[in-house]
């Protein structure tokens, strides 16, 4: 997408760690928002970006919205375990799963073009690795171990291969972007990225994709089950109609997306297989 470039720069740069941004006492209503955390994007760009979208729901909802930034994902974890949030914007599926199934929030909504979201597995184009059972043995780039690529990549390992992941050793980049690096240097036999755009760079340099896992839905939005029915339908209203108008269309280009969507059940169900146990019943807002 159109900011992606400006997320994924340096292969292994570090930074210090992010803690949510506060909000001030007059917002009652709170909109947390998490793009991610092995993406460049800063908690400061996420509360300027989403402004705009926080002054449209206080319109909609009569009431002081403010945007908070969440970019650690056992922060967001827990502000939905303790009912922090109103409204929460949710990258890494696990995290928003359990705020479905054991918080009890509801899905208001999904982002297009995240819909099928997937760890992929590079490889050099030399490279014998052909399926997960390959990897017995040998060394994997990921980004954090609890980021959602990662999550996939080792549900995927475990459901693939006889022995499931015993065997394989982890090799840990900060970033997306690092993974692409780590293979290409030797540093590890595969790679797992859930970024398309260092995919498509890297089959367009030569490299290959081995595999990928299963593909799940991410950047769920996340709605307290507080809201009541008509707020709740407003809500969802507003944001899967932001591409149907100029004004919506500017939004989401500020917010780097292509628009929102209703949540389906096909969706929930391949969620809930993947990354948490079958028994995780999901509530979601249907139109």
């Amino acid at each position: 997408m159109r900011n992606m470039a400006r997320k994924e720069k340096s292969a292994l740069a570090l930074r210090w760690p992010e803690i949510a941004v506060p909000l001030g006492a007059a917002h009652d209503f709170v909109f947390a928002v998490n793009e991610g955390a092995t993406y460049r994007v800063t908690n400061a760009e996420v509360q300027r970006d989403y402004t705009p979208v926080a002054d449209d729901l206080s319109n909609i909802l009569g009431r002081k919205v403010g945007i908070v930034a969440v970019s650690d994902y056992r922060e967001m974890a827990k502000g939905l375990s303790e009912a922090r949030y109103d409204l929460a914007y949710v990258h890494p599926a696990h995290v928003a799963l359990k705020g479905l199934a054991v918080n009890r929030y509801r899905l208001l909504a999904l982002t297009k073009g995240y819909t099928d979201y997937r760890a992929r597995f590079l490889v050099r184009a030399d490279s014998t690795v052909r399926t997960a059972a390959d990897l017995r043995g040998k060394t994997v780039g990921t980004p954090t171990m609890d980021s959602v690529t990662s999550v996939l990549m080792r549900t995927t390992l475990r459901e693939s291969a006889a022995n499931g992941d015993e065997g394989v050793r982890y090799l840990i980049a900060r970033y997306q972007d690092g993974i692409r690096f780590m293979v290409e240097h030797g540093l590890v036999d595969a790679g797992a990225t859930g970024s398309e755009s260092v995919a498509q760079a890297w089959t367009a340099g030569g490299g290959r994709i081995a595999f990928s896992s299963k593909p799940v839905p991410v950047k769920l939005v996340l709605a307290s089950k507080q809201i009541g029915p008509e707020d709740l339908t407003s809500l969802q209203n507003y944001f899967i109609s932001l591409d149907q108008s100029n004004q919506g269309r500017r939004i989401l280009e500020t917010i780097d997306k292509a628009g929102f969507v209703p949540p389906a059940l096909d969706a929930v169900q391949r969620l809930q297989a993947l990354v948490a146990p079958t028994e995780f019943l999901c509530k979601f807002v249907e139109r």
